[in-house]
């Protein structure tokens, strides 16, 4: 188990780098992170290198036995590169992203990429094999703040050649995208333009999937390019990159990127900017998870929180105990690294609202206090399971093709959310709160993008918003469930192909026989309530409500609204295939509503679970010597947790001995 800081030693002076460190290590840190913005210091002009600021601060480190990850500078770059190569910088929505910001790189550009293999090669050449590297991390928080799409003529042409590579033939593209429905038929490859701002109507469902496709199989070819470099050049390191929350909203297939790198990085921060109150505790656990859930392996949070942070605005301040919380609660959801952002708060520039462990001057802030105590306390029992796999019988499936796919054709306006321009999270917060149902009922559960995840391993598949279908999936879906497994399978599922064409088929399509039940009719409710019945006790669902006919499903709920004329008609099924069980929800539900579904789906999983109120998370970790029963009290309040009397934001972890 490790602890460390981001540190940015080319913004303070050299009188305060020793006294830095030794701050550093008696809080009971021994890594940093350095070097992801400094492209400008180490080539301040094209072709003309000076790595020496970072050899001396390496060879600082080293003598105080502190180890270092480097990152590399590609998140920014000099302005000397858009001068001479105006292509390098991208467009997004009709701006140009120019000097002055970050994230402002086209992907696309060869001159961008040029450039990047030159000082990834020199740096790695340089510094790979100093002793104090023992890793990398390849760019910074790749795809955020939009950067994901590129509009400009040069991402435009790179898509051309990718369609191209693609398709073959205009023709094939032509039938592909069913581009006969508006007489929107291509005669030639340039003649494809971009689905960029539009006035009103949009651009074709397949063209979009398509131009994201596109741009996640750039991007991820990006970080290949430089994970292949620093191999070659800094052997034996381990290579991340750091995803940022929320981490499932990108066009970017993570898990493919993750394919070319040897952990999981993310950033997390419950609180950002003016938020009133911390996200709830079960989408930071669901956050976590899917990081963990990309190679099915302990991660690192790149970026924890330890301050409170904003660039123009802020907001909720952390109360005492809270912010250690935060950084065992990721610990207990499979974190083996930690890694504070940041280490003393930023002076100037863009971030000096970033507030970091220690404020703009040197004195121990109460964060550094309650963080070194936090660290001294969870750290023998971190020893122990921290590196060890998380066990779990259930999981959440995600799938990167229906997250591009609701995020341009969401269908209800339930599933829309914005909380910045480039960001369209309704399929993000769709899907953990599917996961928030099971966390709040402290059933240790995993979140698995759905092709890389083996279903064997599990008694209970949940499957929300699983409109576009592929057909490998399905089988193997349907041959989880004959062995004896419950899949719990969500509204719209089997809707699309793969080319976003509708199936000829009526909903469920493929997996009508499996869910006993068929769909002719539903409803785009918005965040309207809707009222339903789950036996005797009361439920509320939004967003669709689709109204079920079961072939040879069993009911479990009906809508109850006296508002709707659908009052009586099935919401939720259940239908027996082979030895296991497939439920069907036709309906978004509300958490409460959640927690009754997943009661009785447990129950018939033979899973058990414990609902200890609405602020107290349980987790089981199994460890190296010891199994471990944790509890969290996300509340400021005293909790019960059964006969258990947990102080506010305690963190209590039981040992016990191994079954």
């Amino acid at each position: 188990m490790i602890f460390g800081a981001d540190y940015y030693p080319e913004q303070w002076t050299p009188k305060d780098w020793e006294e830095d460190i030794r701050i550093m290590k008696d809080m009971g840190l021994t890594r940093v992170r350095l070097a992801e913005f400094s492209w400008a210091l180490v080539e301040p002009k094209e072709g003309k290198f000076d790595f020496s600021f970072w050899k001396k601060m390496l060879d600082l480190f080293h003598k105080h036995k502190m180890d270092v990850i480097l990152g590399t500078p590609t998140a920014t770059f000099p302005p000397w590169l858009a001068k001479k190569y105006p292509d390098v910088l991208q467009v997004r929505d009709g701006v140009l992203r120019n000097i002055g910001t970050r994230r402002q790189a086209c992907f696309s550009s060869p001159n961008y990429r040029k450039a990047v293999v030159r000082v990834v090669t020199k740096m790695a050449q340089t510094l790979g094999n100093h002793p104090a590297v023992i890793g990398w991390q390849i760019d910074n928080e790749i795809g955020h703040e939009g950067s994901d799409i590129d509009h400009s003529e040069t991402s435009l042409k790179a898509f051309r050649l990718w369609l191209k590579s693609k398709y073959k033939t205009i023709q094939n593209l032509n039938d592909t995208w069913g581009n006969i429905f508006w007489g929107v038929i291509f005669n030639d490859w340039n003649e494809v333009p971009l689905p960029g701002p539009h006035v009103s109507a949009g651009f074709n469902p397949s063209m979009i999937q398509d131009f994201y496709r596109f741009h996640s199989d750039t991007i991820v070819d990006f970080v290949k390019l430089q994970s292949d470099i620093v191999r070659k050049f800094s052997p034996n390191r381990k290579l991340t990159t750091n995803l940022y929350p929320s981490p499932f909203l990108p066009v970017i297939d993570m898990s493919e990127l993750f394919t070319n790198l040897d952990y999981v990085s993310w950033d997390n921060y419950p609180t950002w900017g003016d938020q009133e109150e911390p996200f709830p505790h079960p989408f930071i656990s669901a956050m976590h998870q899917y990081n963990r859930g990309l190679k099915d392996l302990p991660f690192t949070v790149m970026e924890q929180i330890s301050g409170f942070q904003g660039h123009d605005t802020l907001g909720y301040l952390p109360a005492p105990g809270q912010i250690q919380l935060w950084m065992k609660q990721a610990i207990v959801q499979g974190a083996e690294q930690i890694v504070f952002f940041r280490y003393r708060t930023a002076r100037f520039g863009q971030e000096q609202l970033c507030y970091g462990i220690l404020d703009h001057d040197k004195s121990l802030t109460d964060r550094y206090l309650e963080l070194q105590k936090g660290i001294s306390e969870i750290l023998p029992e971190a020893k122990d399971f921290a590196s060890e796999h998380f066990p779990a019988d259930v999981a959440v499936l995600h799938d990167i093709e229906n997250a591009r796919n609701f995020k341009h054709q969401p269908t209800s306006s339930g599933l829309k959310h914005s909380p910045v321009s480039f960001a369209q999270v309704g399929y993000d917060i769709e899907m953990a709160t599917w996961f928030a149902g099971l966390n709040i009922l402290n059933v240790n559960t995993h979140f698995l993008p759905i092709s890389k995840a083996d279903f064997s391993k599990y008694k209970v598949l949940v499957l929300p918003l699983y409109a576009m279908v592929d057909n490998s999936i399905i089988k193997k879906l349907e041959q989880f469930v004959r062995e004896g497994g419950v899949l719990v399978l969500g509204y719209r599922s089997g809707l699309k192909d793969k080319n976003s064409w509708m199936l000829d088929s009526q909903v469920p399509g493929p997996f009508s026989e499996m869910a006993g039940v068929k769909v002719r009719k539903f409803e785009a409710v918005g965040n309207r309530n809707v009222k339903f019945r789950f036996r005797l006790l009361p439920g509320t669902c939004s967003k669709i409500c689709e109204i079920l006919e079961p072939t040879t499903a069993k009911v479990w709920a009906r809508y109850s609204d006296n508002k709707k004329f659908y009052k009586g008609k099935p919401v939720i099924t259940c239908n027996r295939f082979g030895k296991g069980s497939v439920v069907y929800v036709g309906a978004s539900l509300s958490p409460i509503s959640f927690m009754l579904l997943y009661r009785r789906t447990l129950k018939m999983a033979g899973i058990p679970f414990t609902f200890y109120g609405p602020t107290v998370e349980r987790s089981f970790r199994k460890g190296k010597s010891k199994d471990y029963e944790i509890f969290i009290n996300h509340s400021g309040k005293k909790a019960l947790a059964g006969f258990k009397l947990l102080k506010p934001y305690e963190v209590r972890i039981l040992p016990k001995a191994k079954k």
